[in-house]
Parts: C-alpha cells; sequence; structure tokens
C-alpha cells in the first residue's frame, strides 16, 4: 500500500488532520475492504484546508458511510472523514451545525433547546453534511426546508456559502456533489417548541420507522422514489421480496432494502440490487434510480 511522502504528510499533519492507513471500510452494510487512506481533520477548517492539500488526488469525502457500498477488494483512494467537525452551536431559533454531526445526535440536541423542525428526519442514521448534500429527507420533511445558509469548500480550499435558492434543491438532489463541493456546516431555521413534545414526536416517527423498515445491517433505501412512489412497491409487485444471493436478502419487509445478514460481500449486494433494477424494467417499464452511493 502507497503511503503519502513525508512533505504531505507534515502539511496534513499541519493542518489538523490525522492520517491512517489500511483502515476497514466502515460502511453501514458491513462489507468492503480496506480503505488505503484516511484522513481526518480536526475540524471545519482543517477540513477545508485538507481538501485543499488534495485537490487532484483521488478521493472521497465520508460521514458516516450510511449509504454507502465499499468495494470487496478495498478502495485504493483517499477518504476523508468529516467526523471530527462535529460543532453545534445556537442562536435564538437558528442552529447551525457542522458537516460530521450525526442527524441522530443533532435531532437530540434540538430537543434539549425546545426547537422543532428535524423530528421526522431522527430516524436517518447518516451524518448532517450528508444530508445537507443530497437533501435526506422523511415522513414529508426534507432538509433543505430548514437551511438558511451552507458553508462549503472548493476544490481549491475556498469557502463559499450558499443560500437556499442557490442550492437548487430537490428530491434526494442539491448542487454541492454535482459542483464537486464539499460541505462544511449547515445553519437551520427551527420552530420554538416544548422538549417533552418533540420527543414525543420523535418516539412517533422512530415507532412508525420501525414498524416499515427492516432491523440489521444495510444502507438504507436502495433505489430513489419513482414519481412519490416507493420503488419498494415496485420491487415487492415483481415477486423479489425474501430474494437472497449470498449473505445478502432483499427484505421481506420493505423490498427497497437489501440487508446483509450475515457475512454478505458488495457484489451480493449490487447482484440484489441490479436484478430488482432489470426485473422491475422488464416489467413496469420503470428505470429505478439508485440512491446509495458506489464507490
Amino acid at each position: 500500500m502507497e503511503k503519502f511522502g513525508k512533505s504531505l504528510e507534515k502539511e496534513l499533519a499541519k493542518s489538523n488532520c490525522r492520517v491512517k492507513y489500511g483502515v476497514p471500510a466502515f460502511g453501514s452494510f458491513g462489507s468492503g475492504g480496506e480503505i488505503a487512506k484516511v484522513v481526518s481533520p480536526k475540524d471545519g477548517y482543517a477540513l477545508s484546508k485538507a481538501v485543499k492539500i488534495l485537490n487532484g488526488y483521488e478521493k472521497v469525502v465520508l460521514g458516516g458511510a450510511t449509504n454507502v457500498l465499499f468495494p470487496d477488494g478495498g478502495y485504493d483512494g483517499i477518504a476523508i472523514s468529516t467526523d471530527g467537525v462535529k460543532d453545534i452551536s445556537r442562536k435564538g431559533g437558528r442552529v447551525y451545525c457542522g458537516a460530521g454531526v450525526r442527524l441522530p445526535d443533532l435531532v437530540n440536541r434540538c430537543a434539549k433547546y425546545g426547537l422543532s423542525g428535524l423530528e421526522q428526519l431522527s430516524g436517518i442514521p447518516g451524518s448532517a453534511g450528508g444530508a445537507v448534500a443530497m437533501n435526506a429527507g422523511a415522513f414529508g420533511r426534507e432538509m433543505a426546508e430548514l437551511i438558511t445558509r451552507v458553508d462549503a469548500v472548493t476544490a481549491d480550499g475556498e469557502v463559499v456559502a450558499f443560500s437556499p435558492q442557490a442550492l437548487e434543491a430537490g428530491y434526494r438532489h442539491t448542487c454541492i456533489a454535482e459542483n464537486g463541493l464539499t460541505v462544511l456546516g449547515a445553519e437551520l431555521a427551527l420552530t420554538p417548541s416544548s422538549e417533552r413534545e418533540i420527543r414525543t414526536c420523535i418516539s412517533e416517527y422512530r415507532e412508525r420507522r420501525e414498524k416499515s423498515q427492516p432491523k440489521g445491517r444495510s444502507l438504507g433505501s436502495v433505489f430513489k422514489r419513482v414519481d412519490g412512489i416507493s420503488a419498494g412497491y415496485y420491487i415487492d409487485r415483481a415477486g423479489l421480496k425474501g430474494e437472497k444471493k449470498g449473505g445478502a436478502e432483499i427484505s421481506d419487509k420493505h423490498a427497497n432494502f437489501i440487508i446483509n445478514g450475515g457475512g454478505a460481500t458488495g457484489a451480493d449486494f449490487l447482484y440484489l440490487a441490479e436484478l430488482a433494477k432489470k426485473r422491475v424494467y422488464e416489467i413496469f417499464g420503470i428505470t429505478l434510480e439508485y440512491e446509495v452511493v458506489f464507490l
């Protein structure tokens, strides 16, 4: 495994970035080989420096990697982890969160503040940065509805601010990824409420999620909705619930989830995902679009 040169390692260290080599893939599906290099910035400023220093290298920026499938043979590029960018601050009804903050932690903090608006997203396990970049949503609430400002960094290290309109947000989409930008953090506008009411609401959405979605290791929804209809509706009617390949299985509880029942590989996941995509197209003439990210 090729390592960084000493001068580059030194430059990253000066910018408060820790470097590790040969790190086991940490995606939530539980498959994949090693990541060749993981760079972990200490904070948002260090993250912007890391992006600039590594401009031109093959790399990916990862939060919780809860919707990322790693190659079984490992990822030979660089992963920049946002895990250290976990600042949360409040000013009135506005809350600012760093890209590495996990959504459940953000929802919990906002509940303590007595600020409502994020309850529907409480069951999403990913990071705030990923949720902003892909406009994550659940139960009729999308991240973009709450955003007042997004701070991002360009490939050459310039920090830029986006208004809600400039994000060009749509269903599971913003202009962040397509413009090669990395989210540093976002400001959200929330509504005052009582902590008791907020936590009751969180519990209700958690219960609804547990009733409709499978437990166990997965990458969440495999495919995006089609004209407002869950891809699981079509996969179910294509007769694929319970279909297995190796240690992977199309959930018999919700067909838009592929779960790791034990020892599943990325190849197992991809086989079932492509099977679902092919079968749905053959039967319904619909081309499913992936929500999962493949490295």
